[in-house]
């Protein structure tokens, strides 16, 4: 029994159309499945609340990030492999493991029945499976969730372009902090942060690589750091990041470790998968090889 959750509004409306394209394929394949409707924020996560781990063969997401976020979060350390058909506005979870963005790619990965393990960060009582954010992308992330932009972007079939748009709403306003790192141990100062991604796959933000050498079964987490740089040169740098190439400029930091620690002097708006989580903590761990993935 394949137990799925669909999020109708993923994409503006693409996780409905992706939903009938895949159930038109169970249907031929006379496969067995539930399906289940999110409704509002926080439902994929309580549909998951009284699976029978020894009657699902998976639990199947069609969705964005934030649905898959919700669902990781019910699944660390379950006998229940997770499967995703993209249908989001990034889709930075399916780019980082190559999953097809196509419907017949993504169902037929996960009909072979081949699952790996990968590790899950944490980061106080919260799961996350690719990237957490501090600082400008919180806020950046923050922006588009609620922005016009992202619904009519979407509808496009452009949604990643909303994120980056959003960047230049937030760039001439956001301030920067003084941040203290502490990786395993070792604590770095820096001033003037504009953001910290802890990362446990490459991509965030509808394809932008902030942690290129970010694996997802290594037992770390990798640490991007951008401080001490001017507004006009964030603009020359943040193209690079679309290829990974920014990890090599001056004023960007990479740090790799197990556990995670970020002190700062004020607040900033923390991301996971692209979901704003309010914490009081921003203490961060990796639990390894926790999550059943397709």
């Amino acid at each position: 029994m394949y137990h799925i959750i669909v999020n109708k509004m993923a994409g503006s409306g693409k996780g409905l159309r992706m939903w009938r394209e895949t159930e038109k394929l169970l249907k031929e394949k006379s496969l067995p499945y539930q399906v289940f409707f999110t409704q509002y924020a926080g439902h994929a996560g309580e549909l998951l609340e009284n699976v029978d781990e020894n009657l699902v063969q998976a639990v199947v997401v069609v969705g964005g990030d934030g649905t898959i976020h919700e669902v990781v979060n019910k699944l660390v350390y379950s006998k229940v492999a997770l499967g995703v058909v993209p249908a989001g506005s990034g889709n930075d979870l399916a780019r980082s493991l190559g999953v097809p963005f196509d419907v017949v790619g993504a169902l037929d990965r996960i009909l072979k029945g081949s699952h790996h393990l990968i590790d899950v960060p944490k980061v106080g009582e919260e799961y996350y499976i690719s990237i957490a954010g501090l600082g400008f992308d919180g806020k950046v992330a923050e922006v588009t969730n609620s922005s016009r932009s992202k619904r009519i972007l979407n509808k496009l079939g452009l949604g990643g372009l909303s994120y980056v748009l959003n960047i230049f709403r937030v760039l001439f306003t956001y301030q920067p902090s003084d941040v203290s790192v502490e990786v395993d141990g070792s604590v770095k100062t820096f001033e003037d942060v504009w953001l910290i991604a802890v990362a446990n796959l490459p991509y965030y933000g509808g394809g932008i690589m902030i942690c290129p050498d970010a694996i997802g079964n290594d037992g770390a987490l990798d640490v991007c750091v951008v401080s001490g740089i001017g507004r006009w040169e964030l603009l020359f740098v943040f193209p690079l990041a679309f290829k990974g190439k920014h990890i090599k400029h001056r004023k960007v930091t990479t740090l790799r470790g197990a556990s995670i620690k970020i002190s700062q002097n004020s607040s900033m708006v923390m991301q996971c998968d692209g979901e704003i989580v309010h914490n009081s903590t921003t203490d961060f761990s990796i639990k390894e090889k926790a999550l059943k993935i397709f």
